[in-house]
C-alpha cells in the first residue's frame, strides 16, 4: 500500500530555506517580497519568521498562481524527480523538453526551490501525482518482482507482453497513474503487468503505475510536449480606422444608454429587492425604456452603479435612482462622461454577466445585488485587455485565443473561456475595443492615463458632431453623423429613434410630439426649432402633425386640490377669490362657479365661517351633509357609498 506522505529527503527543509534566505542581500529579499507580497503583510519579525511564512502551503499556492505554463511544468518536474535524483536545471531541461534554466532561476528566486529541491509545501500543493506520475517504488510496498526502471529495460520486458498488457501500460503511462479493476476479476493484461512488478496494487480495486516505470515508459520525460506560448500568426487583423470608428460608436451608445437609464429611474425609481438588487419586472421595464434586451439593461445598470451614478433612497420603499454625482456627470462633455465610465469598469469587481444565472442555493441572481462581487474580476479585466495590448495594432483575437494566452501566462488562475468572452463583450460594448481590437482610448486607459488623457483620446476618435438634419416627407429625419448635444436633446424630446450607427434616423409621431408639448414647447416653438436645424424647409406632413397634436393638447387637464367650493353665480365666486380674509386659502377659479383650494376642507370651512359666510358641507354625491356626518367628511373619513345622500334626503323630508 502507498505511504501517506512523500519522503521528506526529497524536499528542502525549513532550516535550509531559512539559511538560503539569510544568504540573500537586501535587493534579493526585496525582490522576493515584491514577487510574493503576501509575505510582507504583516511585516515578518525576522528571517526565521519570513522563512516559516514562505514555506506555508497557502503562500506557496498564491505563488503558483503567478507562474506561466513553462514555469509550472518545471516546478512539476522538480517535484516529480526530486525523490529519484537531484532536479538540477540540466535534469529538468531533459525532463520537460525545454531550456529550464530561466524557470529554475525564477522558482529559486520565489523560494519554491532551494538548492534544486522543492520546499515541502510545493510538493503538497502540486498533489500526489505531479505531472501525472504515481508514487515511487520507495513509497510502495516491495514485492519479489523488481520492475524495469529504464527505457531499454522496459522495452525488453515488454517484448513478449500481450497486447492488452501494452494497452494498460499506455493508458497509465501519461496519467492518471491509478487504474480501477473489479474486486473479483483482474483483466489479463493488468494481471500480466502485476506479476512482473510493473504495476502495484494500492487496494483490492486499485492498481498504480510506479513513478520510475512511468518515466521509463515516457522515455525519461515528465511532459509529453514542452509547453509553448500560443502562436500569433492566425490572428484576425482589422484596419485602424475600423477599430477606432467602431470603438467610438460603442462609446457614444454606452454614454447615451447610461444617461437614458438615469432619466428613466429619475422619473420612476427601480424598487430594491430584499437582496439589494432589482427584480425581473423592474429590469424588463428598464429594458423596454432603453429599447434593449434585459441582459444589456442589466449591464447598463451595473455600469452606472460602478461609476457611482446610482444610489438607494426611500424609507418604507427603497428604490434605486440617480445619485448627486449623476447630476454633475450629465453636465460633462461626452468624452469625459465616457472616461469616467470606462475607468470605473476597469477597476470594478462586479460581474454583470452573472445576472440571470443561479447561485449555488438555486436563487436567481439579480442586477445590482451585492453577491455579484468577485475579487478576481478586476484583475481579469486588466489581463484580458493586456493580452490585446501586447499584440500588434489591430489584432482582433477571438475569446478562445485570448483565453489560450491567459492560460499560458497563468495556468492555475485562468477563468473559463465563457467568462473571458463575457469580459471582452463588455469591453466591446463600452468602446475599449472596436471590431475585437484594442482602441486608442482603451490603450490609454490600460496604460494608466488619467481621466483627462483618456477623454482627449476618445475626443480625437469621435467624428465631428453634426448640427443639422434632413427632414423627409414620411415623418422621418436623418442626422448624417453624430448629433451635437443641442440637436440630440431636441430629437430625444420630439422624435423616436429608429436606427443608430453612422447616421441617426428618427421618426416623428403623435406621441413624440405630445412629449415635447408636455415639456413646455409650443407648436410654433417646436416647428421653429426643427426648421432652424433642417437643411430644407419642413415638409407639410410634419407641420400638420405638430399643429394637429397641439390643437388637441391640454383639452383635458388634471390637477390636485384638497377642497373645492361651489357657489351660486360667477360674481359670488369672484368676490370670494378677491376677499383678503380668504387669501391664505389660495382660492383658484377652475370654472365660473367652481373654486379649488390646496387647504384641507376643515380649514376652508373655518375660514369661510370667520369671514361671515354660511357654507355647508357637500358629500361625494353632491348632496348637502348636515353637522354629524359633515364633521367626518371634512376630517377626511368616508362613509359608505351613497350614505351621505340618503341621510341628507331623509332629514330633508323629515323637516318638511
Amino acid at each position: 500500500m502507498a505511504s501517506s506522505t512523500t519522503p521528506r529527503a526529497a524536499t528542502a527543509t525549513g532550516a535550509t530555506l531559512g539559511t538560503a534566505l539569510a544568504r540573500r542581500d537586501d535587493a534579493g529579499l526585496a525582490a522576493l517580497l515584491r514577487a510574493r507580497p503576501d509575505l510582507a503583510v504583516p511585516a515578518p519579525s525576522s528571517l526565521t519568521a519570513l522563512a516559516a511564512r514562505a514555506g506555508t502551503r497557502p503562500s506557496v499556492e498564491r505563488a503558483l498562481t503567478g507562474l506561466d505554463a513553462a514555469e509550472l511544468a518545471v516546478a512539476e518536474a522538480a517535484v516529480a524527480l526530486a525523490p529519484l535524483r537531484r532536479p538540477t536545471a540540466v535534469a529538468l531541461s531533459r525532463a520537460v523538453g525545454l531550456d529550464a534554466a530561466p524557470a529554475h532561476r525564477r522558482l529559486t528566486d520565489l523560494a519554491l526551490l532551494v538548492a534544486d529541491l522543492p520546499v515541502p509545501a510545493l510538493v503538497d500543493a502540486l498533489g500526489p501525482h505531479p505531472a501525472g506520475l504515481g508514487p515511487t517504488l520507495a513509497e510502495l510496498d516491495t514485492t519479489p518482482a523488481a520492475p524495469p526502471t529504464t527505457a531499454s529495460g522496459l522495452k525488453a520486458a515488454l517484448r513478449d507482453a500481450p497486447a492488452d498488457a501494452v494497452g494498460v501500460l499506455d493508458a497509465l503511462a501519461w496519467g492518471p497513474p491509478v487504474g480501477t479493476v473489479g474486486a473479483d476479476h483482474l483483466p489479463d493484461g493488468a494481471a500480466w503487468l502485476l506479476e512482473r512488478g510493473i504495476l502495484r496494487r494500492l487496494s483490492p480495486t486499485q492498481l498504480v503505475l510506479p513513478r520510475e516505470v512511468a518515466l521509463a515508459a515516457r522515455g525519461g520525460r515528465t511532459h509529453a510536449r514542452p509547453p509553448t506560448p500560443p502562436a500569433s500568426e492566425n490572428l484576425r487583423t482589422m484596419p485602424a480606422t475600423v477599430v477606432e470608428a467602431e470603438g467610438a460608436r460603442a462609446a457614444e451608445e454606452t454614454v447615451r444608454l447610461v444617461g437614458l437609464l438615469l432619466q428613466t429611474w429619475h422619473d420612476t425609481p427601480a424598487t430594491v429587492l430584499r437582496t439589494g438588487g432589482i427584480g425581473v419586472r423592474e429590469l424588463r421595464r428598464t429594458a423596454g425604456a432603453l429599447e434593449i434586451d434585459e441582459a444589456a439593461a442589466a449591464a447598463v445598470a451595473e455600469l452606472a452603479a460602478m461609476a457611482g451614478l446610482l444610489t438607494q433612497e426611500g424609507d418604507e420603499t427603497v428604490a434605486w435612482g440617480p445619485s448627486r454625482a449623476a447630476l454633475d456627470w450629465l453636465e460633462d462633455p461626452l468624452p469625459v462622461r465616457w472616461a469616467q465610465l470606462a475607468a470605473a469598469w476597469l477597476r470594478s469587481a462586479r460581474t454583470p454577466w452573472l445576472v440571470g444565472t443561479r447561485s449555488d442555493p438555486g436563487t436567481l441572481r439579480a442586477a445590482l445585488e451585492p453577491t455579484l462581487e468577485r475579487g478576481w474580476a478586476m484583475e481579469l479585466r486588466r489581463r484580458a485587455l493586456r493580452v490585446l495590448a501586447d499584440l500588434p495594432a489591430g489584432a482582433a483575437p477571438t475569446p478562445a485565443q485570448v483565453h489560450e494566452t491567459l492560460a499560458w501566462h497563468r495556468p492555475r488562475a485562468t477563468a473559463p473561456v465563457s467568462t473571458v468572452g463575457a469580459v471582452l463583450g463588455e469591453a466591446g460594448r463600452l468602446g475599449l475595443t472596436g471590431a475585437g481590437a484594442l482602441t486608442a482610448p482603451g490603450r490609454t486607459l490600460l496604460d494608466g492615463g488619467g481621466l483627462a488623457a483618456v477623454a482627449r483620446t476618445l475626443e480625437r476618435a469621435l467624428p465631428e458632431p453634426v448640427g443639422d438634419l434632413l427632414v423627409q416627407g414620411d415623418l422621418t429625419a436623418v442626422v448624417p453623423g453624430r448629433p451635437e448635444p443641442g440637436l440630440a436633446d431636441l430629437l430625444s424630446l420630439c422624435a423616436e429613434a429608429e436606427s443608430r450607427g453612422a447616421a441617426l434616423t428618427v421618426r416623428f409621431t403623435a406621441e413624440s410630439v405630445r412629449r415635447a408639448l408636455d415639456a413646455g414647447l409650443g407648436a410654433d416653438e417646436l416647428l421653429a426649432a426643427l426648421a432652424a436645424r433642417s437643411r430644407t424647409p419642413l415638409p407639410q406632413p410634419l407641420e400638420y402633425l405638430v399643429r394637429d397634436v397641439a390643437r388637441r393638447h391640454g383639452q383635458v387637464r388634471v390637477g390636485a386640490a384638497a377642497a373645492y367650493l361651489r357657489v351660486e353665480d360667477a360674481a359670488a365666486a369672484a368676490t370670494l377669490v378677491g376677499n383678503p380674509a380668504l387669501a391664505d386659502l389660495a382660492l383658484r377659479t377652475v370654472a365660473p362657479t367652481v373654486l379649488v383650494s390646496p387647504a384641507p376642507p376643515g380649514d376652508v370651512l373655518d375660514a369661510l365661517h370667520d369671514a361671515g359666510l354660511a357654507p355647508v358641507v357637500e358629500g361625494p354625491d353632491g348632496a348637502v351633509v348636515l353637522s354629524g356626518l359633515g364633521s367626518s367628511l371634512i376630517s377626511g373619513t368616508t362613509a359608505p357609498a351613497g350614505s351621505a345622500g340618503r341621510l341628507a334626503r331623509a332629514r330633508s323630508r323629515g323637516r318638511r
